[in-house]
């Protein structure tokens, strides 16, 4: 159990390492803010819709899952659930427009791959990788759809901007290229499934002359999508410290906003999903999974969106840091509390 644990929290001391190595690298003046404009870009424009088609078509197969459906059925509505109580809570508390929409995305989503890939297979071993694609697959689909949104609003009221956006240009901010990337990864995704359920046609098509070359382009695709999808966490985590740097360690204070999103993010999601999990008959690894991905730190992307939307980056990088480092402390408490609940 401790030799597990460490292996899993070490993936949170090197999101902290590559973190502090962007905030030196900024003290000396090698990343600077006209940097981050290219930054940004890379990350949004490149690395992520790269990602997506990587981590989603690459890695997730949903024929080697008994019940599909329900498992994204779990995830769908327990993110539905934070999102809710993050919107009831940015009523009640009235953060400042510029930080609402990260306010929220920070209580919703949480950081899937980067830092609860290595924390659920450390945990739980590689028989965990196909659920954290499936909970990856709905956190991201979420984040760049509603997440996206709230924090472009959040931008434009910072800006000023308060006028109300036509169809087409409201569209056009939504259609962001790694929410276009989804909407191509996840149709090619159920196609392939349902493809392989139908063996007449599997048969044939490997008997196809032109099986071999179609199969090396796919694969191929796939591996070039994960060399340039690899760029988004480092340059996020880089990113984030060079912005840590510029907004100072005054920014790590936590005040009643980011005290009520660490709540939600480490206390609520998680027993959002344990319920879920219980009430729906979800034991096992999968369960396991969901939970601790639920309860993982804030997403180092939503700090790049705040930043390339003009909303209030500072807020959302305090958050992705302090919930990083409070996985030390929570991680731990949550296998215990499934333990005793008999989920793994």
């Amino acid at each position: 159990m401790l030799e597990t644990l460490l292996h899993s929290l070490a993936a949170v001391a090197i999101v902290m390492c590559i973190v502090a190595v962007g905030y030196l690298f900024a003290r000396k003046g090698y990343i600077k803010r006209e940097h981050k404009g290219l930054m940004t870009k890379l990350i949004i424009n490149a690395g992520m819709p790269a990602l997506v088609m990587s981590n989603i078509l690459g890695s997730l197969d949903l024929g080697s899952l008994e019940d599909p459906l329900l498992l994204i059925g779990i995830p769908v509505l327990s993110m539905a659930t934070t999102l809710l109580i993050g919107l009831l809570l940015a009523k009640l508390l009235k953060p400042s427009p510029a930080r609402r929409g990260g306010f929220v995305v920070m209580c919703a989503f949480s950081n899937s791959i980067f830092v609860g890939l290595p924390m659920n297979t450390g945990l739980f071993g590689e028989a965990a990788i196909p659920y954290v694609m499936i909970f990856y697959m709905v956190n991201t689909t979420f984040f760049w759809t509603v997440g996206n949104y709230l924090i472009n609003k959040s931008g434009d009221a910072a800006k000023g901007i308060v006028e109300k956006r036509s169809f087409g240009k409201g569209l056009k901010k939504l259609l962001s290229p790694p929410l276009i990337a989804l909407m191509i990864a996840i149709p090619l995704l159920i196609l392939e499934y349902s493809l392989k359920k139908n063996a007449a046609f599997m048969e044939g098509f490997a008997a196809f002359p032109g099986y071999g070359v179609i199969t090396l382009i796919q694969r191929s695709f796939v591996k070039m999508c994960g060399y340039v999808g690899n760029i988004v966490t480092p340059l996020a985590l880089l990113y984030i410290g060079s912005a840590l740097y510029e907004y100072g360690f005054g920014s790590l204070r936590p005040d009643k906003d980011m005290i009520a999103a660490i709540l939600v993010r480490f206390v609520f999601a998680s027993a959002t999903m344990l319920l879920l999990c219980k009430l729906l008959g979800l034991n096992g690894i999968g369960s396991g999974v969901f939970v601790v991905e639920a309860a993982m730190p804030v997403m180092t992307q939503a700090v790049v969106l705040a930043a390339s939307c003009d909303a209030d980056e500072s807020f959302v990088a305090a958050g992705m840091c302090l919930t990083t480092l409070g996985c030390f402390v929570l991680v731990p408490a949550l296998m215990l509390i499934m333990r005793a609940l008999g989920l793994v």
